[in-house]
């Protein structure tokens, strides 16, 4: 294990501290500002952490713990198969952040935009060089170092994420071998540009227009109106110097669209980064979240790509201009599928982010007093653990249900036929997971910031970044209103092919909409909440149709849509089951290790119990369940699932393995020294460089001074 060191950054008479795996002095001039490291001690630390614990209660809450935190780590992170890789995850951490730039810069919330943008392009810039001289080629290796190194601003995120999926899949072996190198060296940059100023979730009415001209072997592209503008594609702003082009192509051999394609277009030249003729590009509006992202609009006014530079693994267009058609028109949309699946791996770990924020400041803050006159841990408080324990209980079902949905999106993509056959379920499951998780998210990470009080409203908590990524995360990728509308279309058609064929052929997740109707009963198991969401789902689901088919046979958008809040509903209930399911499946793997087991099975409890509560309507109009009983779940159950995780609290997020670095607070230390933190970040902000701020000079000078 390294040695850590802290590294001292000189602010003029005041000393901040950061920390790091690296051993070296370092100096820089940012800004005017100069900063150096210095080396104060070699003790090793713990593997994930920048400092051993210094509070006495943060010590006693992790002394308190019935199970081995690494046990469970290992068990939910690690081992073979594991998306998570959290061994090989560390190792990344340790070199990533194993660079004297760490540490050199203030706090991003104290830079101007220009500095801001300044400085995670250059953070980008020396990632990828420091990833080409490790020798990181995986591409989850790679995106996990880019993250941790510039500090989750990584400014070609879509580029890794999107983009080279991109070229990837849908490329000729000739376009691969020619440009695939590029993109993976980053010397060609890409951002994916489909969504227009006016059309964003209606894909297929997408206006730009690439019409293919024979006598130049061609494409001549346009953005022919002003909602044809690209708006919002992330690094088109003022980073990326090719984009990935979703347009209507138009052929001689036509005379209407021969629908999307996608075009690999250079909109800036490679050597002075000077947009190129015919392009109008720059940065949109001023938004809340994903400030690195360089947020931009595309504007083409005939502008020429060669033919070769279509996408043609699928669809070809050959030098007479003839368009061939060779493939299903659902594959085009497999990059959109891929970066859904990423953006639900970035809500699960951003919650995880959250609840260790909050949980660990709730063990070292003190408020109010009980009738001893001794100051009361604010996670002793009972309405703390309400607020919390249900957002932890949670995020382990996210964390789960993710890595299930990966694995299975994974296996399909090894087989092109089966993933075709499987194109809807994966559909609707991405869909509805993206919607649920983010607006469910979104919502604790807030109860999260909340929870922590007047400090959580500081930037340097790290819970209002959080929050705004979870906020930003409800419309990303697709509407969440209308990706549950698809996945209800899809819980729709599989009901009616339930009743027509008697359950045959179903897709396992919904394998429930063909089993018999849950009974209720005084006592519940495991199974027992799985199968009364289960009978909740199916009875919705059944409900809808029945309704659609008193409309008419065949239903129309129109009623679809005028039946759209129900609907909704109905996607929800399904991914609640789908996520109760999957936990289920995680706790029973978990009975090789007893201590695991039992404090997954109360986690458990806790996210069945808390939702089955927030929907106790459906559950008493079904008379699945009863008033009485829900109420006793709600007022003896829950309460006492929560005296029993009590002792564990702390620990459970300390399995989530992140660093501090990762973190990013003043408040979820893994010291637990929250009260320095905030004084030291304080005394960072460069307003307090100034004994009396130049503003109240000019005025005593001047001829306005009324004091």
């Amino acid at each position: 294990m390294t040695a850590i060191i802290r590294r001292a950054i000189h602010l003029k008479h005041r000393i901040y501290y950061y920390h790091s795996d690296f051993l070296l002095p370092y100096s820089i001039n940012l800004n005017g500002i100069k900063y150096k490291t210095t080396v104060e001690n070699n003790e090793p630390k713990p593997h994930n952490q920048i400092s051993d614990t210094k509070n006495d209660h943060l010590l006693t809450e992790r002394q308190s713990a019935t199970f081995n935190v690494e046990e469970l780590t290992q068990f939910m992170f690690g081992g073979p198969g594991n998306y998570f890789e959290i061994n090989t995850r560390r190792q990344i951490i340790r070199l990533a952040l194993d660079h004297p730039i760490h540490g050199t810069h203030l706090p991003f919330e104290y830079l101007t935009a220009d500095e801001y943008y300044s400085l995670t392009i250059r953070k980008s810039l020396l990632a990828i060089q420091e990833a080409k001289r490790l020798n990181i080629t995986n591409n989850k290796h790679r995106r996990w170092f880019f993250d941790i190194f510039v500090n989750n601003r990584f400014v070609f995120f879509i580029h890794t994420i999107m983009s080279l999926h991109s070229l990837e899949t849908m490329t000729t072996e000739e376009q691969k071998r020619q440009f695939l190198p590029l993109a993976q060296s980053f010397h060609i940059t890409t951002a994916y540009a489909q969504t227009e100023l006016g059309h964003g979730t209606d894909v297929q009415r997408l206006e730009t227009e690439a019409v293919f001209d024979p006598t130049t072997d061609s494409f001549i592209l346009n953005t022919p109106t002003l909602t044809s503008t690209k708006f919002w594609p992330g690094g088109l702003g003022r980073t990326v110097n090719h984009v990935l082009l979703m347009a209507q192509l138009y052929t001689p051999d036509r005379n209407h669209p021969c629908g999307l394609q996608m075009f690999l277009v250079q909109i800036r030249d490679l050597k002075t980064h000077e947009p190129l003729p015919g392009v109008e590009t720059g940065v949109i509006g001023v938004h809340f979240a994903h400030t690195f992202g360089d947020n931009g609009y595309l504007r083409l006014k005939n502008v020429r790509i060669p033919r070769t530079q279509m996408l043609m693994k699928f669809d070809q267009v050959d030098e007479q201009g003839k368009f061939h058609n060779q493939s299903d028109a659902r594959l085009l949309y497999g990059t959109l599928l891929h970066a859904r699946i990423y953006l639900c791996e970035s809500v699960t770990v951003a919650l995880a982010q959250a609840i260790t924020i909050a949980m660990r400041y709730s063990a070292v803050r003190f408020q109010g007093q009980n009738s001893n006159g001794n100051e009361i841990r604010i996670l002793d408080y009972p309405l703390q653990q309400a607020k919390l324990i249900p957002c932890l209980s949670a995020t382990y079902a996210f964390v789960i249900t993710f890595m299930k949905l990966d694995n299975y999106f994974n296996e399909l993509k090894t087989n092109e036929e089966i993933y075709l056959e499987q194109l809807p379920e994966i559909h609707a499951l991405s869909s509805g997971f993206k919607a649920y998780t983010t607006l469910i998210s979104e919502r604790m990470a807030q109860v999260c910031r909340v929870a922590c009080g007047g400090h959580g409203f500081l930037v340097g908590s790290g819970l209002v970044g959080i929050r705004n990524f979870l906020d930003a995360g409800c419309t990303a990728e697709g509407d969440n209103v209308v990706l549950l509308q698809e996945t209800t279309r899809y819980l729709l058609k599989v009901m009616q092919e339930v009743e027509e064929n008697n359950g045959k052929h179903i897709d396992s997740s919904v394998a429930y909409l063909s089993l018999p109707l849950w009974s209720s009963r005084t006592t519940m198991n495991l199974d027992d909440y799985c199968r009364v969401f289960e009978s909740r789902s199916q009875l919705l689901i059944k409900e809808a149709c029945n309704t659609m088919l008193e409309l008419s046979s065949s239903p129309s958008s129109d009623e679809f849509l005028n039946n759209s809040i129900q609907l909704v509903h109905i996607a929800n209930a399904h991914m609640e089951t789908y996520l109760m399911r999957a936990f289920y499946e995680q706790v029973n793997k978990a009975s090789q290790h007893p201590s695991i087991s039992s404090i997954l099975e109360q986690l458990f409890y806790v996210f069945a119990i808390h939702t089955l509560r927030n929907e106790s309507a459906d559950f008493i109009r079904f008379k699945l369940l009863s008033a009485d009983q829900i109420y006793e779940l709600e007022t003896r159950t829950l309460p006492d699932m929560y005296s029993q995780l009590r002792p564990n609290l702390v620990a459970l997020v300390d399995a989530f393995d992140f660093h501090d670095h990762e973190l990013d607070s003043c408040l979820g230390r893994y010291d637990g020294q929250v009260y320095e933190a905030l004084m030291e970040r304080a005394r960072l902000n460069p307003t307090n460089g100034h004994k009396v701020h130049p503003a109240w000079l000019s005025l005593k000078q001047g001829t306005l001074s009324i004091l």
